[in-house]
């Protein structure tokens, strides 16, 4: 694809690939391999799935076009790419409420650990 926009990030669905999101950025494929084992890589989240790496298009959005993201998709009750904050008895925590309003602390952030080998 020549020219990414918008709405051709947005079908790509939930998460995307590395490969993608290079060629989305106009940047080689190995560079942000390497940024993102070196734990540079601060654009988005890097969700490891096994060997498979994903980026959520939600959050490449966000940078690419601001903090106006997409509103999350929900399929069956269950978030695309859900937010941070995840409340098992009370409706899921918008990502305009700061942690302090939730009640989450930090350390209940999802961790993002480094690739094996990095």
């Amino acid at each position: 694809m020549s020219a990414w926009t918008r709405e051709a990030i947005e079908a790509l669905g939930p998460v995307t690939d590395v490969p993608t999101v290079a060629a989305i950025l106009d940047v080689n494929k190995d560079t942000v391999y390497a940024a993102i084992r070196r734990g540079e890589w601060t654009a988005t989240r890097v969700l490891s799935l096994g060997r498979k790496i994903k980026i959520p298009t939600r959050d490449l959005i966000a940078t690419l076009y601001g903090a106006e993201a997409p509103a999350v998709q929900v399929h069956h009750g269950i978030p695309a790419v859900p937010h941070q904050c995840q409340h098992p008895t009370s409706p899921q925590v918008t990502a305009a409420q700061s942690q302090s309003q939730c009640g989450c602390r930090a350390d209940d952030a999802a961790a993002i650990y480094p690739l094996r080998g990095a």
